[in-house]
């Protein structure tokens, strides 16, 4: 019950980490100060799961891919390499090929019966080869084509650019009513006419990096253009690979972009709807799920399957999504961006992004409010756990939970593909603790001097180091509790004063009294006041012990002892003995700091407090020198050896009450 119990300390911790709470929520609501933290995190995600290996050397000097195990085997990316480079350019035919060998590359590439031949070339302005090109693109039937959408207008536009956006716009779909997203384009700029009608479907290709960092995470699944939603590319090879059309397609911006009617063996993840549901944000960007560096889908070059009959029986390609696109660091402009595993080709998050649809495989990013939820939770756990440990367990406490948080972070995202909020519930956690020690260690040391200046008078060394240890177990506010308290006196006092000057007098106590309290700290009781001779001690607090009474009977006993050898010494220098009488009474007793705000004591208060300073005074009517009461021998009995005196009626007490006298301890 203790753990449970609030007190100031614990309080202030809470609310400590509760502020932190409110400032980080403002923070990661408000601004963007954590967004850069949080994409690195998913980054960093990305790149402890991946499982890529680099590509490998062959003998002819082509470096083939190994595909990485989340990689689809029907996705093949046949690249403008550097091979390829050097294999056209000691044919005398320059980059950018002459469309006549693209449309070679089609008609050979087309006979190995691939689902889709997917061109991320720009077919833009009218060629030599382009009536080739076209009359291959028509015969393969297959093939794919994109364009880009510019975010300024064109000075100068194709005079057929009304003809080219009106075949293009075959595939568009309507825009959502609701949907007050801004258009991120200005213009669009598709292939040739010719190509256009050729081609089996066609679609932007724009990769939008994110603004902060520059490193692409998304895919846009359509933008909003004119009135009108236009297909990304890699929407237009899903769309295809599943048999549906524009109709199979809904949209709803900040939601999802639903796929329906498809068939089941078509799906990696079967439904009995026959549904794919996208999720995208308000501006219809998709999260792509990066599954490895450059080199993680199969490759291979491009000039292998640009002559006819290099490659003997092209029947590997059935049924696969062929994407061709430059595909080389040097040589000729190619197309590269950041990803979360570093710099990557253009083709190859279109790849990802493919890979994601197809596979089913979407990252599910933790709304704002679930994130909130979390680091809540971890506001309580650290202002309810912290306060209550030592600032060893504490650092540990918090260094295993913010391992399990990333790790189960890690986890999740691993096998479910959720995405939360990962640094920033650390970053709160490691305020929130540092802020707590701080708090702590500053208030433990006020507390600790609190200690020293208070009780270093009353107790012995060793219970203040007690007390400087463990501080909750001192309880300084009035608390009601069984202690066991002596009274001793010294007997003609006024006589003896009246035989020394002040100066021996005083020096003369001061021996006695410093006697007498070494004797008390010995048996670690508490030095409650000297009332001119008298002195008041109480055992029990602020450091509860079981055998108080025991160890207020052993002081007694040896008081008695040390007093006798003192006196012997004063009588042999010709100074007056003192003779005193000791008296204890053990029972419920109020003890802590009472007082007025100027000048507090650590004190006890009650009748059985009363109790012992008249027991001390009792000791002249019997001629004793200590005297128990029954209470106190209750709790010594077995360990004491006593005479039994009388029954006493004693103000405040209703009956009487039985006292002995001490004569000595067992043992």
């Amino acid at each position: 019950m203790e753990f449970l119990k609030f007190d100031r300390n614990r309080t202030i911790s809470f609310i400590i980490t509760f502020v932190i709470f409110l400032i980080i929520t403002a923070l990661y609501t408000q601004t963007t100060l954590f967004d850069i933290v949080e994409r690195g995190a998913i980054d960093f995600r990305f790149f402890l799961r991946d499982p890529s290996e680099k590509s490998v050397k062959l003998d002819d000097g082509v470096r083939m891919g190994r595909i990485n195990p989340r990689a689809r085997k029907d996705i093949i990316i046949l690249g403008i390499d550097e091979a390829t480079i050097r294999d056209f350019s000691d044919r005398q035919v320059q980059w950018p090929f002459p469309w006549d060998v693209h449309a070679l590359f089609t008609d050979f590439i087309s006979s190995g019966n691939p689902s889709a031949i997917f061109f991320d070339i720009t077919f833009l302005d009218h060629k030599e080869g382009e009536k080739e090109l076209a009359k291959s693109i028509k015969k393969a039937g297959n093939v794919f084509l994109d364009y880009p959408f510019e975010t300024e207008e064109i000075d100068v536009q194709y005079n057929d650019q009304k003809e080219r956006i009106n075949i293009l716009n075959r595939m568009r779909f309507p825009v959502d009513p609701a949907d007050v997203s801004p258009q991120l384009v200005e213009e669009m700029v598709p292939p040739t006419p010719d190509l256009l009608r050729a081609s089996r479907g066609v679609g932007f290709a724009n990769v939008f990096p994110d603004p902060i960092d520059q490193i692409n995470r998304q895919m846009p699944m359509v933008i909003k253009f004119n009135g009108w939603y236009y297909p990304n590319v890699d929407l237009i090879l899903a769309m295809n690979y599943y048999g549906i059309g524009k109709d199979d397609v809904e949209i709803k911006m900040g939601q999802y972009l639903k796929l329906k009617n498809i068939p089941l063996n078509k799906m990696a993840k079967p439904n009995k709807n026959g549904e794919i549901i996208i999720p995208i944000d308000e501006l219809g960007f998709m999260d792509i799920n990066f599954i490895g560096g450059s080199g993680s889908f199969q490759h291979y070059p491009y000039f292998l399957f640009a002559r006819e009959g290099t490659m003997e029986g092209n029947t590997s390609l059935t049924d696969k999504i062929v994407l061709i696109a430059a595909y080389a660091s040097t040589g000729i402009a190619t197309d590269q961006h950041k990803s979360p595993y570093g710099t990557t080709f253009g083709i190859e998050h279109h790849a990802n992004a493919l890979n994601t649809i197809l596979n089913q495989d979407f990252l599910y990013k933790m709304s704002t409010t679930q994130n909130l939820i979390i680091m809540l939770v971890i506001a309580i756990l650290l202002g309810f756990f912290l306060p209550r440990l030592s600032i060893i367990m504490s650092t540990i406490f918090v260094f295993l939970i913010s391992i399990i948080y990333l790790v189960a972070s890690y986890v999740i995202f691993d096998s479910s593909s959720i995405i939360n909020a990962m640094l920033t519930p650390i970053i709160q956690t490691g305020l929130s603790f540092t802020l707590i020690i701080t708090y702590r260690v500053l208030t433990e040391q006020q507390e600790k001097k609190y200690i020293r200046q208070t009780f270093s008078k009353f107790v012995s060394k060793s219970v203040v180091d007690e007390l400087l240890k463990s501080p909750d177990k001192l309880k300084l506010g009035g608390e009601k509790k069984i202690l066991t308290v002596m009274f001793s006196d010294i007997r003609g006092f006024t006589s003896i004063s009246e035989k020394l000057t002040p100066e021996k007098l005083v020096e003369h106590l001061n021996h006695y009294l410093q006697a007498m309290t070494d004797m008390v700290f010995k048996y670690d009781g508490t030095l409650d006041k000297y009332v001119g001779d008298e002195i008041m001690a109480f055992w029990g607090a602020p450091i509860e012990m079981d055998n108080h009474a025991l160890m207020a009977c052993k002081c007694a006993l040896e008081q008695m002892e040390v007093l006798h050898k003192m006196n012997e010494n004063w009588r042999n220098e010709g100074k007056p003995e003192l003779n005193i009488g000791i008296g204890i009474n053990t029972g419920d007793m109020v003890v802590g700091n009472m007082g007025s705000s100027s000048r507090m004591d650590y004190t006890l208060m009650g009748d059985n407090v009363n109790l012992g300073a008249r027991l001390e005074g009792t000791n002249k009517v019997y001629g004793t020198y200590i005297i128990i009461s029954e209470f106190t021998y209750e709790h010594v009995k077995d360990n004491v050896v006593v005479r039994e005196l009388d029954l006493i009626k004693v103000k405040g007490k209703e009956l009487p009450v039985k006292i002995y006298e001490l004569l000595d301890v067992r043992e």
